[in-house]
């Protein structure tokens, strides 16, 4: 069995393939697990059948990857936690999640943080981060297996100041967002389950979430100072 350490928790895998193994090297321990679960072969078809546009020479050891994150996204809301699709960079040890539809440019984005920023700027995760709450209610960022085409991600955690909704735009302009506005566009970053009583636990989570962090919209040109404005906007000058 896999074993991983993520969020603060331990979560242990049954899989069979290295693809998995190889991702989640960063984060492997020995510790008890807090849960396990389980891929199956009627997962991994389940997962080829949802899927839709898949890299290059994608096998089962892939989409073994993306039913146990579906596994594990399915039971982190009972320890306050869930799975995000956003790109999250540390910035002077404060995180700050960018998301949007694939493609917009995210990975670019995060690119120009990095090139105006340098060392002040660190890679939590390129995709699937861990959004959990603390026990004294700081809701913090978590890298993840589940980083992206790129494999960006650290196992890491900071405290989450910030979302953005990314946005092409022919100049770069940031406005804040109240959390009625970006309630449906968080909702369509989430992975929500059927069963009701984790439906209702993910809602209440990102309901939180919407009053524990500032909320923006950027519409953003692909040069180095798009990452200037947002910097400017959600930390001052």
């Amino acid at each position: 069995m896999l074993i991983i350490g993520i969020a603060g928790l331990v979560i242990g895998i049954e899989c069979r393939h290295t693809y998995l193994e190889k991702r989640c090297a960063p984060f492997q321990t020995d510790k008890k697990p807090d849960f396990t679960v389980t891929v199956t072969r009627e997962m991994i078809e389940d997962e080829k059948a949802k899927s839709g546009e898949c890299p290059a020479g994608a096998d089962d050891g892939y989409f073994e990857s993306l039913s146990a994150a579906r596994a594990i996204a399915h039971r982190l809301p009972a320890y306050g936690a869930f799975l995000f699709h956003a790109a999250v960079i540390e910035y002077r040890g404060e995180a700050v999640g960018f998301t949007a539809p694939s493609g917009t440019g995210k990975s670019t984005h995060i690119g120009n943080w990095k090139r105006a920023f340098r060392g002040d700027v660190g890679i939590v995760n390129g995709d699937k981060p861990i959004l959990r709450f603390s026990p004294d209610g700081t809701l913090c960022a978590y890298g993840s297996p589940w980083a992206g085409k790129e494999g960006w991600t650290r196992n890491v955690g900071c405290p989450l100041k910030a979302i953005v909704f990314l946005e092409r735009g022919k100049e770069n302009s940031i406005v804040p967002l109240s959390p009625a506005d970006a309630a449906l566009p968080v909702m369509n970053q989430i992975l929500l389950e059927s069963d009701p009583e984790t439906v209702g636990k993910t809602l209440a989570l990102t309901d939180r979430m919407l009053s524990a962090v500032k909320l923006y919209r950027l519409a953003c040109t692909p040069d180095v100072a798009s990452a200037v404005t947002a910097k400017e906007a959600i930390f001052g000058k």
